[in-house]
């Protein structure tokens, strides 16, 4: 089944397929990848393009951010993305993937990754805050599933209507080891990863992995311990005119995917290859509990919601939004803001996905180690999860975008942007080139 026909049976409903100036209509007001539909898998913000849907007001409002403690110990923590309702106050997660192989068990978080023998790679899991996050601190209790080479597992923050990101990522073939990494609109700087030693084997017990966002910098610690800490001043890009350090609002999450099968060599090489299996393997990465503190940079909008889903608006005349970004005009560097103050986050997704080599020094004030891995790895994510190398919503394993794994993908993304573009997305998108298409409607059966 095509990664176009699968999308649509992912919806598991009505799904309209728009090419060229078309955009969606009435009935199926959110764009996503190509398609369009009323459901949360294409209408949920950050997900959704407003760009080609119905109208301004057709994709859902960013969530704001709400102070909370989640230990996964009740049935509602986290709900499938086909079953959310798009209230964030009613789950604080969803599993934005289909199939959904995300569960809850033993009061822990479970993102289970079994083989997937028509790709011959895995299909992981994702799984997303439902309300946004714009700077804050955000503690998650992570056991990984680095217990063989080729394995990912990220806890992650992205935009990705922006691409903006801030990483923890394991790869299986180092189990001791955290690397921490940086995306600013999707641009490849493999010189901005950093790994250290986690003090033990990732995948063998818990540790309290943390980043500390301020609108001037950002901070690593594992266990309250600090690793790192980047400064917006040292990103400032000359070329552009720009501080390449993230600044958008998006959502905090966690993945898992198939690195050492994806289709680039470069994230093969960085997360160990090939991956083990068998029909019979699952690989699976174990959240204890989350803490997310607000900086009250975006606090939820009033709504009957909370933000998410307006339950009382309807699409009712037909316009399109337009994301702009602003830049400093200087080649000299604008001054860089205080903690108190937050930049306003720019809407337009990067023009690229494919990895940027740059020589850009690393702004950061720790070292990488010696024994660090490499980063001639990953290409971009396309949307959503995180960059991978096969993102895709409904179907796994990019970060930020990947192939299609199954017959029913989910939207495009699934891990993460990440120097291994990622499973926060997986398939990458095949979609057909807009100007080959017309437009048609797709029945699937429920």
């Amino acid at each position: 089944m095509g990664w176009p026909t699968a999308l649509a049976v992912a919806a598991g409903a009505l799904a309209t397929m728009v090419s060229g100036t078309n955009t969606c209509s009435q009935w199926a007001p959110c764009y996503r990848e190509g398609y369009c539909d009323a459901s949360a898998m294409f209408c949920m913000w950050d997900l959704c393009d407003p760009s080609k849907s119905f109208n301004a007001t057709s994709c859902w409002k960013p969530e704001g951010c709400v102070n909370q403690a989640v230990s996964f110990d009740s049935v509602t923590d986290v709900v499938s993305i086909k079953k959310y309702s798009g209230n964030p106050n009613t789950n604080p997660f969803v599993s934005v993937f289909e199939p959904d192989n995300a569960k809850l068990a033993d009061g822990k978080l479970v993102l289970e990754m079994p083989y997937n023998s028509k790709n011959n790679r895995g299909f992981g899991s994702t799984v997303d805050s439902s309300h946004s996050f714009k700077y804050g601190t955000v503690t998650a209790r992570v056991k990984t599933a680095s217990i063989a080479k080729g394995v990912v597992s990220s806890f992650i923050f992205r935009s990705n209507l922006v691409g903006d990101e801030i990483d923890f990522e394991w790869v299986g073939k180092n189990p001791h080891e955290v690397q921490t990494n940086f995306f600013y609109h999707d641009i490849r700087n493999h010189t901005n990863k950093r790994s250290f030693d986690v003090g033990g084997d990732s995948s063998a017990a818990y540790h309290d992995y943390t980043f500390i966002w301020a609108p001037d910098s950002i901070t690593w610690l594992v266990d309250g311990k600090k690793l790192r800490t980047l400064y917006r001043k040292d990103t400032y890009d000359r070329s552009s005119g720009e501080y390449r350090f993230p600044a958008a609002e998006g959502r905090v999450g966690f993945s898992i995917w198939d690195g050492g099968n994806a289709p680039s060599e470069g994230t093969q090489n960085w997360a160990g290859s090939p991956t083990p299996w068998t029909k019979d393997t699952v690989y699976r990465m174990y959240v204890d509990s989350i803490n997310i503190q607000c900086s009250g940079d975006n606090p939820p909008p009033a709504s009957s919601t909370g933000g998410g889903k307006d339950l009382t608006s309807s699409a009712t005349s037909k316009s399109s939004t337009t994301i702009s970004e602003s830049r400093p005009s200087s080649s000299n560097p604008p001054a860089s803001p205080t903690a108190s103050s937050s930049p306003a986050p720019t809407n337009q997704p990067s023009s690229s996905n494919q990895p940027s080599p740059s020589n850009q020094p690393s702004a950061t004030d720790s070292p990488a180690p010696s024994n660090q891995p490499s980063a001639t790895d990953s290409p971009a994510p396309s949307n959503q999860p995180s960059a991978t190398d096969s993102p895709a919503p409904s179907n796994q394993p990019s970060p930020s975008n990947q192939p299609s794994a199954t017959d029913s993908p989910a939207p495009t993304n699934q891990p993460s942007a990440t120097d291994s573009p990622a499973p926060t997305n997986q398939p990458s998108s095949s979609l057909p080139p807009p100007n080959k298409c017309h437009v048609v409607k797709v029945t699937v059966a429920a």
